[in-house]
């Protein structure tokens, strides 16, 4: 290969195809953003390019205590990914069709994110999280919730998207108790605004010419992302042995990252840190696709001992795959103690043989502690899977193609 230094006559190359990128601001039609209120925001206008990717949700809040007297030093705190406890649910539309859902978004979102993030994103995630672990005082915050931290579709998908209504559904959770730790409920939270953030793209004049060709001809453009798709075993028996049966999908939502985790007596305990972790003294997990075993081997796991290091081998390679990296380098930076205050068994299952190629997967998770699973323990599956929608910006039709 021929070295660079010597091409003293390549052309100056400058991309002017985009020549303006403002961010607008949209607001709900509802002012109300009460515990169990549905937030929607609607992007009406069709004849816009926007960059659903780079958009963000502003969140302006108020804390106080119940009484309106000041907060004694570290009286309350508030928890890791407090913010995106505060929704139940978050789902996004593209002229009137679904195309991507986030179930509990302060556990799907921080699952994600554990195992893999990009680099350029380590900042927006710690501003993402910048009222994070902290004492509550007496004040009135505005944060940053970017959608790529939220969405599968946000995150893989940063292109542009022509000519669409764009829907965002916000479900506020019934409770603000998962967003901070206290030794009784005393926080009063209010959700004073909510405003979606999305850039306007605006295309030179040879740049719209190739976007009009494309309208004329009535071309289907494909959206590919992954989906993140959350379930939950609201009790876990108490036993040493148990088979989750999370679910039975098509071959074409064929898992790709499992993820699994456990929170004994957590959610919606305002004594307990809802974003933490649990390992239940697990000493075994088996993922089961059909007849293919994920890991083939036997872990021999002792938390008290400190004995996981091949379970963080396992989640920190993942980030090898997710983004095709040549590193492992996760902006988070989670080292081997990070994990243990969030334990999570993470499975690659991104490549797999003929049993699993064709009809239906049944996803099982076989679990094996050396103690009973302690009383009130929930079970948390993160299932990630390829996802493909295809969308006709001349006549406004969306398919699911997968």
């Amino acid at each position: 290969m021929a070295s660079t230094i010597l091409d003293v006559k390549d052309p100056i190359v400058q991309d002017e195809d985009i020549i303006s990128k403002q961010f607008h601001t949209y607001t709900p039609y509802t002012t109300s953003y009460n515990n169990n209120d549905e937030v929607r925001i609607v992007i009406q206008s069709q004849d816009l390019i926007v960059l659903p990717s780079e958009s963000y949700l502003m969140v302006e809040y108020s804390t106080r205590r119940n009484d309106d007297l000041p907060f004694a030093n570290n009286e309350a705190m508030s928890i890791y990914n407090c913010l995106a406890h505060l929704f139940s649910e978050l789902r996004y539309e593209l002229n009137g069709v679904e195309i991507d859902r986030c179930k509990l978004p302060g556990i799907t979102s921080t699952l994600k994110c554990m195992i893999a993030c990009k680099e350029e994103d380590g900042k927006a995630y710690h501003l993402f999280n910048q009222y994070a672990n902290r004492a509550i005082i007496v004040e009135t915050n505005r944060v940053l919730l970017p959608l790529r931290f939220l969405f599968g579709f946000a995150d893989d998908f940063r292109r542009i998207i022509l000519n669409s209504k764009h829907e965002l559904i916000l479900v506020r959770s019934r409770s603000n108790v998962n967003f901070y730790q206290a030794a009784t409920d005393i926080l009063r939270l209010n959700v004073t605004k909510i405003h979606w953030k999305i850039p306007h793209v605006v295309l030179s004049d040879r740049a719209k010419l190739g976007m009009l060709k494309v309208l004329s001809n009535n071309e289907s453009l494909q959206l590919p992302f992954r989906s993140w798709d959350l379930y939950e075993l609201p009790v876990v028996p108490q036993t040493t042995r148990h088979t989750w049966s999370v679910k039975t999908t098509s071959q074409v939502c064929k898992p790709r990252y499992v993820i699994v985790c456990f929170q004994t007596n957590r959610n919606n305990v305002i004594t307990n840190d809802a974003s933490r972790f649990d390992h239940c003294n697990i000493t075994n997990m088996r993922l089961y696709l059909n007849n293919e075993r994920y890991p083939y081997d036997d872990m021999n796991l002792n938390f008290t001992a400190t004995h996981c290091h091949e379970l963080y081998h396992m989640f920190s390679n993942i980030q090898y795959q997710y983004y095709s990296n040549t590193t492992p380098y996760n902006p988070l930076g989670i080292d081997l103690a990070g994990f243990m205050i969030r334990p999570v068994f993470a499975f690659d299952c991104s490549r797999s043989d003929e049993s699993v190629k064709g009809g239906m997967v049944d996803v099982r998770i076989e679990i094996e502690a050396s103690e009973n699973i302690p009383n009130n323990t929930s079970a948390y599956c993160l299932i990630i899977h390829d996802n493909l929608v295809q969308y006709s910006p001349f006549t406004g039709l969306v398919h699911r193609i997968i």
